[in-house]
Formats: C-alpha cells, sequence, structure tokens
C-alpha cells in the first residue's frame, strides 16, 4: 500500500453541529434510562430487560406495534415497566449561561442570524494568496532584490469563524415511573435507579452530539396497590428529574440558518483622495503619470 508523503497529507477536523431541541432532550433522558441504566428483573421466565416507553401511547396503537407488552388479549399491561413522561418545562431567567445576558445576531447580519462564536480556523487559500501578494510586492519594490522572501510574517490573514444562535437554557421535568407485580422487581429497579446516578443525584446524558444535566428528585412518591379485591395487584414508584436543557434555534420556524460561516477582513484600506488633500505623487519610473498634474 503507497505511502503518503508529508506535503501530500492534509489535516482536517470535524465538529458535531447538530441542532439542540425539546425531542433531542426527550430522547437523552430516554436513551439514559433504557441503554445506560439497562435495567434487568427476574420474572417467570427468567431474568429479563425492562422495557422502557415514553409516555403512554393509545391503547390500540400499543397492541399492534408492542404486543409482548400486554397480556389477557390487550386487556392489561405486563409489569415490569419503566415510563417516562415529559410533565413541565420552565424557562428560568436565573440560568443565563456562560455571559449572563442575552446576545443578539450581529446587527449587520441580521438577516442571516449566528451571535456566539462556537469555532475559528485560518483560511489558508485567502491567506496564501494575500502572502503571496506581499510577497510579489516585496520583490518587485525593490526591497528584495534576490526575491528571498521567505520566510516572512504575513499579517494579512483571513479567518473562517463559525457561529451559532444563542441558546436559550429550559428546565424540563419528567417522571419516570417504575411499574411491577412484585416487591423484589421494584427493589432491583429502585436500587439501579439510586446507585447508578450517585448521591448527590446528578448526572449527564446525551444525544445527537449535545449534553445536558440532568437531576434527580431525592424522594420517591410510592403508590402501591395491595387492595385483595378485583383490582390488579401493582407497585408503582415516581421519580421526578429536571433536566438542565438548551434550545439552538427555533427548529422549523427558524428564518436563519443555524449554522453560519463568516469570513473576515484581511485588511483594512481608506484610501487617500490626492487630488483633493494635494499631496504630490511620490516618482517612481512605473508610475506612468497616474495621476493629473
Amino acid at each position: 500500500m503507497p505511502t503518503r508523503t508529508p506535503q501530500q497529507t492534509q489535516l482536517s477536523a470535524s465538529y458535531p453541529l447538530a441542532s439542540s431541541n425539546i425531542e433531542t432532550i426527550d430522547y437523552a433522558l430516554y436513551n439514559f434510562v433504557n441503554d445506560n441504566l439497562n435495567i434487568y428483573c427476574e420474572t417467570n421466565k427468567g431474568s429479563q430487560k425492562v422495557p422502557v416507553l415514553f409516555q403512554t401511547p393509545e391503547r390500540a396503537f400499543q397492541i399492534k406495534n408492542e404486543p409482548t407488552l400486554r397480556k389477557d388479549n390487550g386487556r392489561t399491561i405486563s409489569l415490569p415497566l419503566i415510563t417516562v413522561k415529559r410533565t413541565a418545562m420552565n424557562k428560568n431567567p436565573a440560568n443565563k449561561g456562560r455571559y449572563g445576558v442575552y446576545i443578539p445576531p450581529y446587527f449587520d447580519f441580521y438577516n442571516k442570524g449566528g451571535s456566539l462564536e462556537i469555532a475559528r480556523k485560518v483560511q489558508q487559500d485567502k491567506t496564501k494568496n494575500f502572502a503571496n501578494s506581499n510577497a510579489i510586492k516585496k520583490s518587485s519594490g525593490g526591497d528584495n532584490v534576490n526575491r528571498q522572501t521567505f520566510p516572512g510574517e504575513n499579517k494579512n490573514v483571513v479567518y473562517e469563524s463559525i457561529s451559532i444562535p444563542y441558546p436559550t437554557f429550559i428546565e424540563v421535568t419528567y417522571e419516570v415511573k417504575l411499574f411491577s407485580e412484585y416487591q423484589q422487581q421494584m427493589n432491583e429497579m429502585m436500587e439501579t435507579m439510586s446507585t447508578f446516578t450517585g448521591s448527590p443525584s446528578r448526572f449527564k446524558i446525551e444525544h445527537g452530539g449535545n449534553s445536558y444535566e440532568a437531576l434527580l428528585d431525592p424522594s420517591y412518591a410510592v403508590a402501591n396497590n395491595f387492595d385483595l379485591g378485583t383490582e390488579e395487584r401493582r407497585f408503582e414508584t415516581t421519580l421526578t428529574t429536571t433536566v438542565l436543557g438548551y434550545l439552538i434555534g427555533a427548529g422549523k420556524n427558524q428564518k436563519t440558518p443555524n449554522v453560519v460561516i463568516r469570513q473576515s477582513a484581511a485588511k483594512i484600506q481608506i484610501q487617500r483622495e490626492r487630488t483633493i488633500v494635494g499631496d504630490v505623487p511620490e516618482f517612481r519610473i512605473d508610475n506612468k503619470d497616474k495621476y493629473r498634474p
């Protein structure tokens, strides 16, 4: 297999620029409960993974798409089971982020969006053109008759920056409910939830290149049904989780792009009106009377 020479090798870097929305936060918590916790319980069929549902879909839809979650011809739900439900969302003004204030988009580029710069790199092609142009001017002007223009300092550098809208910080509250038919199953699920999240119960959840901080309420709400009547015997525990999330853009209703790429000016130069100021043009043999007498 041929090897590349150093001149043929190009270094590149990729940055995840996935947008963060409410659905992303929902998926992050669901994936944490379903994949990271990965809770198993002892059943009459041996040790099996506890299924996780987000909210509670319609019964007809659930029976059709998840037939194993119901028994007795769809009349009752198979236990154990874990459900995740979003209950509230709060735009807390105390969560102002790193800068403490809202940063609007650039006023001169308001219709193009972008207010928070997240990455910047040197635009190699245009910077190279400026460096070559300066080297040619330096050699042709007599400053370097031997055209030995390298090494030299290039002050005309073009930067390419990536900016996004300023994030909107929100607090999303969820209810994680544990259902079981036996006390042993409930104990196994609660032990995993309590030990995996640590103390204090703060943990990180991720989805689509975005990460959020989640806080688990230390108090668990228990609503068991021990009635010996006709109702189904069931153990139920509710855990409240608050996710500190952020929104980037307004989704499909965003009028400007979420990711804006801009290039900086390499040099700012203001021309002088010599005919008004009255400057005498410098004599150069190659000037060829550029100015009127």
